[in-house]
């Protein structure tokens, strides 16, 4: 290594993505710790060995080609139009990375820099915050934005569901007469008694507020979206036990059916909400479909 590369080396060594320093002649003269975290290969294993022993065999002729050319007139940035590349561990497994490279110079000679991103924590890291981005944070349970990425997805699949669209009756005045501490304790409990009776593929959603939603799939006969709504209306109605109080408050229910409601996102929530506002007037525990909401 020289003593020029060393300077730097301290920077690249605090960096959490493994960084691969090859000199002119295609051998690896500097790695990073984070290489053996990734690679499993040691910095002084690597030291000296040709930029091909970390190539999986079979890409490693158009490699060769495409190192030469960038070391010729390169610009720093992605290796690859690929967004994902494969690494060759120690252990002689294929790791998917994304690669960005970038040359320098270094004590009178050029070097070029790779830094290789683990793609599998990548995609992990990106689940994770669309996990958090769709998810109400009181409850728990999907918020608007994951509901209707789920219709969306059903929609696309042609699939039936029935859509049911809750609002808690006269929660607001629960909440004042109780506190705000109370009443998300409420809505807590009440999304809890939803998600128990949900099936694994269904979505329940908190929409709003005091507004709940839920994707029964594959769900389409009116007889069968009234026993569902029936259940949760009754479920919802129990009294609930906070502090050793026991406080009740009830629910009105709008179903809508697709395809027969509605065949876009909010054409089917508009039916949906439309009747659970006309079972909220008319006292009915549900209203279902376009015919009764008409």
């Amino acid at each position: 290594m020289t003593s020029s590369l060393t300077d730097v080396a301290g920077l690249f060594n605090v960096l959490p993505d493994a960084v691969i320093v090859v000199d002119g002649s295609g051998h690896i003269a500097y790695a990073n710790a984070a290489v053996s975290r990734l690679l499993l290969y040691t910095s002084d294993e690597l030291l000296g060995q040709p930029l091909g022993t970390l190539i999986p065999e079979h890409f490693r002729t158009q490699h060769e080609k495409d190192f030469v050319k960038f070391r010729e007139n390169g610009q720093p940035g992605p290796m690859s139009a690929r967004p994902i590349l494969y690494a060759l561990g120690k252990s002689g497994r294929e790791i998917p990375v994304s690669i960005s490279i970038a040359n320098i110079e270094l004590n009178g000679g050029r070097f070029s820099v790779a830094v290789l991103r683990d793609a599998a924590a990548m995609r992990d890291q990106l689940r994770a915050a669309i996990v958090q981005a769709e998810t109400d944070v009181l409850t728990g349970l999907g918020n608007r934005l994951h509901l209707e990425n789920c219709m969306r997805a059903a929609l696309a699949s042609r699939r039936p569901f029935a859509l049911l669209f809750l609002d808690l009756r006269h929660f607001k005045q629960f909440n004042d007469q109780h506190g705000h501490h109370v009443g998300d304790e409420v809505l807590r409990l009440v999304a809890k008694r939803i998600q128990s009776l949900v099936r694994a593929h269904d979505v329940a959603a908190r929409y709003g507020g005091d507004e709940f939603v839920i994707l029964l799939d594959l769900v389409s006969h009116p007889a069968l979206v009234a026993a569902r709504s029936s259940a949760i209306v009754d479920s919802i109605g129990q009294p609930f036990n906070i502090g050793g109080a026991s406080a009740s408050v009830g629910v009105n229910v709008g179903a809508a059916i697709h395809p027969r409601d509605g065949t876009t996102v909010p054409s089917l929530l508009d039916v949906a909400d439309h009747n659970m506002y006309l079972a909220k007037q008319q006292s009915r525990p549900y209203v279902i479909g376009k015919e009764a909401s008409s």
